[in-house]
C-alpha cells in the first residue's frame, strides 16, 4: 500500500521538470510514511513511490523496484492477494527472487507476460510498469477502481500520481474544468474519467494504458458484467457464495503487521468480522459511532461483538469532533469530494491506525447484492401493479409540501417518498441519475455562474431494465467513484491499509451471474448474502433498518453555521472575485439556510465549505 508518481517530458524546454519528482513524493507521505524514493529511468523519464510496508518489511523490498537486468522498473500501490501462486509459477519458468514481496512478483509477472499479465492478478493496485529498451510506459489500475490513478498532459510532459497534490508540485495548467464542477454540484463527487482540472484525467477501473513516443493509448481489461450466467439453485448458490467469500477473507489475512476489522454493526461488516474471527483469533474490532441518537448505531456493532468476541474499540464523535478535526481532514482532500460519511470514516481510520496498519472492510457488498433502499424501490417500480403505483403517488402528493430531510425518521421518509414516485415517471436511466443525485438542479443552477444540462448518458450506460444490470450499473459508477475513493483517500491520510474481501473479481463475476431474484425481491435486499451467513450474526443486525453511512450534518453545521457561511471563503467580496457562483444565492443560502420552506440544503452547504476550502488552498490567485 502506498503513493507513486512519475513525471515523462517531452522535450529539453522542459528538462528541470524532472527534479521536482522528489517535492511531487514528499507530498504522498502520508500513503507511504516507511520510505520515499525515486529513480531517473531515463534522460527524460522519472518514476517515485512512497511506500507503507506491509509484506516483507525489509528494505529490499522498497521502490522504485529494477530488474536484475537493469531493463525493467516498477513503481506500485496496492497487494497482489495471489502473489504466492503466481512466485511458484516464475520459478517454475527459471524467475529467482531476491525478496518475499508481491512486488518483486508483479515486476516478474509484467516483464514475462507485458499488459496480459495484468488478467492474472487478484488484488487491488495502481502501477507503472517500465521498459528502458522500447522506452514504453504501462501504467494500470485495478477491476473496480479500488486504488486511484491519475494522469495529466500537455505539450510538454505527461504525469501519472496516486493523486492529484502531487501535479501541483510541477508546472501544470489549473484552469478548473466546468463539467467537473456541475457534476460535484449534482453527486457530491466526480466519476472518472473526469476530474475537476481540465488537463487532469482519472484512469477508468478495469483499464490500463501505454505510453510511447508521446502518444497515450487506452485498453479496458475488465468490466463487471450480466452476460455470463450461472444457473444453479438458490441452496447451491449459498454453498459456493459461503466457499468464496472465506476463500477471499483467507487471501486477505497475509500480513506482516496487525490486522483487524471495521465493523459497523450492518450486515456487510459484520459478516466480513464474524468470518475474519475463524482466521484470527485475537481479531480487533473498531467502530464509530455519533452523539446523534438517528445517526448512531453502535449498538448493533455491540451485540456483534457479543456474538463473535472480538477484541472491541468503539470510537464517539460529537460537534466537538467536528470541528476540532476540520482544518486536518480538509487538508487530506485531493479532489474536492463533498460525501459527507467521509468525515466520519476519516477519524475512524486515524483510530484505527492507532492500533492495527491494515483493516478489512464490508465496502462493495451493497452493490453487488442490491443491499441500498434503490436498489428495492426499482424492484417494487419494475413489479408494482397499478394501484400500488397510485398509492405511493398519493402519498407523495399528500405530504409534497412537508419537510425532507435526512436528519430526522419523517423527513427521512417523506424524502424517500417523493423520490419514489417521482421515479414511476421517468426511464431507468433517468430514475438511476436522479437517485444518484444528491443536490438539487434548480438550486444547482442558481448556485453556479455557469451551468449547463448533464447528460447522464455520458456517465451512465443502462440498457436493459433487470436489478442485475443496475447492481452492475453502481459496481461501474457508484463504487470507484464514491465508496472506494473516500475509504480510499480517507485511510491513505492515515496511512491505513483498507481491503476489501467482497471485491474478489471471482466472486463478484459469480454473484453477477445469478438470478437477480436471489439478491433483490419482495421480501427485501440483499436476501442471498443474509440468507447464506444468517447463523453467524445475531438476529438483531438482519431486524435493523438500513441506514447509509452518514454523519449528523444539520446538527453539527448548525451549531457552526455562522462561522462557517459568514467566513472569507462565502463573503460577497470573495465569491465576486472567484467568480464561479451567485452571490446573491450565497446570501440566500445564509439566511434560510434552516427554513423548511426553503428545502434541506445541508447537503449544498457541505459541497460548498468542501469545494471552497479546497479551491482557496489549491487554486485562488488573488
Amino acid at each position: 500500500m502506498c503513493g507513486i508518481v512519475g513525471i515523462s517530458i517531452k522535450n529539453n524546454k522542459s528538462i528541470n521538470e524532472l527534479t521536482k519528482i522528489d517535492d511531487a513524493l514528499k507530498s504522498l507521505k502520508h500513503r507511504g510514511p516507511d520510505n520515499q524514493s525515486f529513480k531517473s529511468c531515463s534522460k527524460t523519464l522519472s518514476l517515485g513511490q512512497a511506500r507503507l510496508s506491509i509484506i516483507d518489511l525489509s528494505s529490499t523490498a522498497n521502490q522504485p523496484m529494477v530488474s536484475a537486468c537493469g531493463r525493467y522498473t516498477l513503481v506500485f500501490n496496492g497487494e497482489i492477494y495471489n502473489y504466492l501462486e503466481l512466485k511458484s509459477d516464475l520459478i517454475d519458468l527459471g524467475y529467482k527472487f531476491k525478496t518475499d514481496s508481491d512486488t518483486e512478483v508483479l515486476l516478474n509477472l509484467l516483464i514475462e507476460y507485458s499488459s496480459k499479465g495484468i488478467e492474472k492478478l487478484n488484488g487491488f493496485f495502481a502501477f507503472a510498469f517500465y521498459d528502458n529498451v522500447t522506452d514504453e510506459l504501462l501504467i494500470a489500475r485495478d477491476r473496480f477502481g479500488i486504488k486511484p490513478l491519475h494522469f495529466y498532459e500537455d505539450d510538454t510532459k505527461f504525469i501519472f500520481s496516486s493523486e492529484i497534490k502531487p501535479f501541483f508540485s510541477f508546472d501544470i495548467d489549473k484552469t478548473l474544468n466546468s463539467e467537473a464542477l456541475n457534476l460535484l454540484f449534482t453527486l457530491t463527487y466526480i466519476p472518472a474519467p473526469v476530474s475537476i482540472l481540465n488537463k487532469v484525467k482519472k484512469v477508468k477501473a478495469g483499464c490500463y494504458y501505454i505510453y510511447k513516443d508521446n502518444q497515450l493509448i487506452e485498453f479496458e481489461y475488465y468490466k463487471p458484467t450480466t452476460k455470463n450466467k450461472i444457473d444453479i439453485s438458490y441452496a447451491d448458490a449459498k454453498k459456493e457464495l459461503k466457499s468464496q467469500l472465506n476463500k477471499s477473507i483467507e487471501l486477505r489475512m497475509v500480513s506482516d503487521v496487525p490486522l483487524g476489522c471495521f465493523l459497523s454493526g450492518g450486515v456487510d461488516s459484520s459478516i466480513i468480522s464474524a468470518l475474519a474471527k475463524d482466521y484470527k483469533s485475537d481479531l480487533q474490532t473498531f467502530s464509530v459511532g455519533f452523539d446523534h441518537p438517528f445517526f448512531d448505531e453502535t449498538k448493533y456493532a455491540d451485540d456483534v461483538v457479543a456474538k463473535i468476541g472480538s477484541k472491541h474499540t468503539k470510537i464517539m464523535l460529537g460537534k466537538t469532533d467536528f470541528k476540532q478535526n476540520f482544518d486536518e481532514f480538509i487538508s487530506e482532500i485531493d479532489e474536492p469530494f463533498a460525501d459527507s460519511s467521509a468525515y466520519a470514516v476519516y477519524l475512524l481510520t486515524k483510530k484505527t491506525k492507532e492500533n492495527v496498519t491494515v483493516s478489512l472492510s464490508g465496502d462493495g457488498a451493497d452493490e453487488v447484492f442490491g443491499g441500498y433502499r434503490k436498489h428495492h424501490a426499482e424492484w417494487m417500480i419494475q413489479n408494482s401493479s397499478s394501484l400500488k403505483k397510485y398509492g405511493v403517488k398519493s402519498i407523495a402528493k399528500l405530504t409534497s409540501k412537508l419537510g425532507q430531510s435526512r436528519s430526522g425518521k419523517f423527513g427521512d421518509f417523506n424524502r424517500k417518498v417523493q423520490k419514489l414516485a417521482k421515479g414511476y415517471n421517468y426511464s431507468i436511466n433517468e430514475r438511476y441519475w436522479n437517485w444518484a443525485s444528491f443536490i438539487d438542479e434548480k438550486d444547482k443552477s442558481q448556485l453556479l455562474r455557469q451551468t449547463s444540462i448533464l447528460n447522464p448518458l455520458n456517465y451512465i450506460t443502462l440498457k436493459n431494465e433487470t436489478i442485475n444490470d443496475y447492481l452492475v450499473q453502481d459496481q461501474q459508477f457508484i463504487l470507484p467513484n464514491d465508496m472506494l475513493l473516500k475509504v480510499d483517500m480517507m485511510s491513505m491520510a492515515n496511512s491505513l491499509e483498507v481491503r476489501t474481501p467482497f471485491l474478489d473479481h471471482h466472486l463478484v463475476d459469480f454473484v453477477n451471474g445469478l438470478n437477480s431474484d436471489f439478491k433483490v425481491n419482495k421480501n427485501g435486499r440483499k436476501q442471498l448474502l443474509i440468507d447464506t451467513f444468517k447463523d453467524r450474526l445475531p438476529m438483531s443486525v438482519y431486524k435493523r433498518q438500513k441506514k447509509g453511512f452518514e454523519i449528523p450534518l444539520q446538527s453539527w453545521i448548525g451549531e457552526n453555521i455562522n462561522e462557517i457561511l459568514f467566513s472569507k471563503l462565502f463573503s460577497e467580496i470573495y465569491i465576486q472575485k472567484q467568480g464561479l457562483f451567485n452571490s446573491s444565492y450565497i446570501n440566500k443560502l445564509r439566511n434560510n439556510w434552516d427554513n423548511p420552506k426553503f428545502g434541506d440544503k445541508i447537503y449544498l452547504i457541505w459541497t460548498l465549505l468542501i469545494f471552497q476550502n479546497w479551491w482557496d488552498k489549491n487554486i485562488k490567485s488573488f
